[in-house]
């Protein structure tokens, strides 16, 4: 650390958040329960003398980038009971408006793809002081709306054709997809499965400075993982529920489990990040 700060100014300014960033992962591998104040501390000691501003700049860089920097409370996050309540309106279409599977296996496809938006926005938002890092975004962000897009595109036509009998056109499903929510109602519960996102990544990701400790190598991942898990389930779950007729009894517990699918990812990533 101490050769670093003696290097020329701008290459100082240019790799402290690198630098910081860095430091903190490894830090927090070795000492996981240590909070912002004691890494400080222990950084402050390491230098062997009293910091000066250069160095004062990157301990503070470290310790806004350390993983229990805004450790969340105990208890169920607003974030978490937004995405609940949510999910819950999917529940009220089943009941109000007779929805059989169809709608809910669309709604929660769409829900990937208002996840693929934000995704872009948070891997464009990590760490914007690190020079460095808009370097690799030049190169994953746009890899990431194409391959993703194209996977989430594949994915829709074939739900569109076997669930709910549209046909795409050419090659995106969107027309499809826009025509079925009008066909079956589905206005509010995907404004209300977007809000909840966009919530979580006004209240987590930017309030409470998420971005300073993501990696964009795992947010290039992320939503891949959850379709894949998710969509598993629930399209197992889809044609269970299909061949049955689409009865009562069967819809709400495939609301169910996604919800607690939906709860226990949402927090395992804020205990990761917070």
């Amino acid at each position: 650390m101490a050769k670093m700060i003696e290097a020329p100014p701008w290459l100082v300014a240019l790799a402290t958040p690198l630098l910081a960033r860095v430091i903190a992962r490894e830090l927090a591998k070795k000492h996981p329960d240590w909070g912002p104040d004691e890494i400080a501390a222990q950084l402050r000691a390491d230098l062997g003398r009293e910091p000066g501003p250069r160095e004062m700049k990157l301990v503070d860089e470290v310790v806004r980038r350390w993983p229990g920097a805004a450790r969340p409370r105990a208890g169920v996050s607003a974030s978490g009971v937004v995405l609940v309540v949510a999910n819950l309106v999917a529940v009220h279409g089943i009941f109000a408006f007779g929805w059989d599977v169809f709608p809910l296996i669309l709604l929660y496809w769409i829900e990937n793809v208002v996840i693929g938006v934000l995704n872009v926005a948070r891997m464009l938002a990590v760490d914007p002081e690190d020079g460095a890092a808009w370097l690799v975004k030049l190169g994953m962000v746009p890899f990431f709306c194409v391959h993703y897009g194209m996977f989430t595109a594949i994915h829709g036509s074939l739900l569109l054709g076997i669930f709910g009998d549209y046909d795409s056109e050419g090659f995106s499903p969107l027309p499809a997809a826009t025509q079925a929510v009008v066909d079956y109602g589905l206005g509010l519960a995907v404004a209300a499965v977007a809000a909840s996102h966009v919530f979580s990544f006004l209240w987590n990701y930017i309030g409470r400075g998420e971005f300073r400790r993501a990696s964009l190598s795992e947010l290039m991942e992320q939503p891949y993982r959850r379709v894949v898990l998710l969509h598993v389930v629930i399209l197992a779950g889809g044609f269970a529920v299909a061949a049955l007729g689409s009865p009562l009894w069967a819809l709400v517990p495939l609301v169910v489990v996604k919800i607690a699918l939906d709860l226990h990812a949402h927090v395992r990533e804020r205990r990761k990040l917070g």
